[in-house]
């Protein structure tokens, strides 16, 4: 979680997403845990989502990485 979020302050958006994607995926978790990663995504993509409408590539970037991670987890 940690290193999502170094990544995130960077500016290395899509490291981020992978990152706290991966952490979702991670079966042993607690039920507090899973609560806490669900959160931070939650957060983390508010705010991506915003930086992509107002143009920032990079955002749009991890929000198109983090769409397609979902999709491929189905």
């Amino acid at each position: 979680m940690r290193q999502a979020l170094i990544a995130y302050k960077a500016g290395d958006m899509e490291d981020a997403v992978t990152r706290l994607q991966k952490l979702r995926m991670t079966v042993a978790l607690t039920p507090q845990q899973r609560m806490a990663i669900q959160d931070s995504i939650a957060a983390v993509m508010t705010e991506i989502y915003g930086l992509a409408e107002r143009g920032d590539a990079r955002a749009i970037a991890a929000v198109k990485q983090y769409e397609e991670m979902q999709t491929s987890r189905h």
